[in-house]
């Protein structure tokens, strides 16, 4: 496998994010062969209380894969994993975001490699590694700080288990969307959509992206899946979000 060696720009974003999981059977990897499935890693770090877990799917998972698939028609796999180092008990409360998401990036292409080297699934640049953690990654909850982070366009997200909008914002960053197209809508009452920042509590989660983050989305997405063998890795720039 060739080493990812694209030029890195760090992204830092505040907001949450969560997986559920779903054994990989024969089918899903016929599909993730045929560029037919989007795989999402979620990855729970080892401070997240076991009592937090039963509600990440329905909380966290759904509203953003539902909305994912209706975006790129494509069938959105969750995996979880957990209790597995350096992974789970990796070190994300860093002084500097922006080392902390460069090393995520590189530990998530690790990951992938050492799934793919034991046949559990194959190795795929389209596919996300996410990793799930109990506390914000900077700062506190009652003065503010930084919840989840995310490089524009590349496999690689921290979110913590905050705002459940984290997830699909982090996400979406990794999907090419950005917060200049992030929208408030009326539908009864004010809500905001996943890349919509600031935010603010007295505001629901709309749990879409506005149409014009759902055109960057489903274009991005596009041009990865077009031509584009599952074990090669683009070697593409990645441009500034934020």
């Amino acid at each position: 496998m060739r080493k990812l060696s694209t030029a890195l720009y760090a992204i830092i974003c505040t907001l949450t994010i969560n997986l559920n999981s779903l054994a990989m059977t024969e089918t899903d990897t016929q599909n993730q062969e045929d560029g037919a499935t989007l795989t999402i890693f979620a990855i729970y770090h080892d401070d997240v209380p076991a009592a937090k877990k039963s509600t990440i799917h329905s909380d966290y998972i759904e509203p953003f894969t539902k909305e994912l698939e209706s975006i790129t028609g494509r069938k959105i796999r969750v995996i979880v994993d957990q209790d597995k180092p350096p992974y789970s008990n990796f070190d994300y409360r860093k002084s500097n975001t922006s080392e902390t998401i460069l090393e995520w990036l590189t530990l998530s292409n690790r990951y992938k490699q050492e799934r793919d080297e034991n046949n559990e699934s194959l190795y795929s640049y389209n596919d996300r590694v996410i990793l799930i953690t109990n506390n914000l990654l900077a700062g506190s909850s009652l003065l503010g700080g930084t919840a989840g982070i995310a490089f524009a366009g590349t496999p690689a997200a921290i979110a913590s288990l905050g705002s459940k909008r984290t997830l699909g914002h982090e996400l979406g960053h990794t999907f090419n969307a950005i917060h200049a197209d992030g929208e408030i809508k009326y539908n009864g009452w004010w809500c905001e959509t996943f890349m919509y920042t600031p935010r603010l509590p007295l505001r629901a989660d709309c749990n879409v992206f506005s149409q014009s983050n759902r055109q960057r989305i489903k274009t991005y997405v596009d041009s990865l899946f077009d031509g584009l063998n599952v074990h090669e890795i683009p070697e593409e720039d990645i441009t500034i979000l934020d």
